[in-house]
């Protein structure tokens, strides 16, 4: 029985720090203005630069050395 209890705290410790997690997401993305996505529709992101739409992987991987290579120079991580 003392098994059954502890482990039983341990769900509603969880289930309180999960509770406490959400409160806080939710004033933070109230604070930044963030608000709910109804549609996948209404998430727009920017293009890669000199996106052609080529699947080449070879291609992908070039450019992503490129960019790293960029950000290296300016300092970046």
């Amino acid at each position: 029985m003392n098994q059954l209890s502890s482990t039983l705290d341990e769900a509603v410790d969880r289930g309180r720090e999960i509770a406490q997690a959400r409160s806080e997401l939710a004033k933070l993305a109230e604070q930044q203005g963030v608000v709910a996505v109804d549609e996948a529709g209404e998430l727009h992101g920017s293009e890669a630069p000199d996106d052609t739409g080529s699947d080449d992987v070879d291609e992908l991987l070039s450019m992503l050395r490129e960019w790293r290579q960029e950000d290296l120079k300016a300092g970046g991580c």
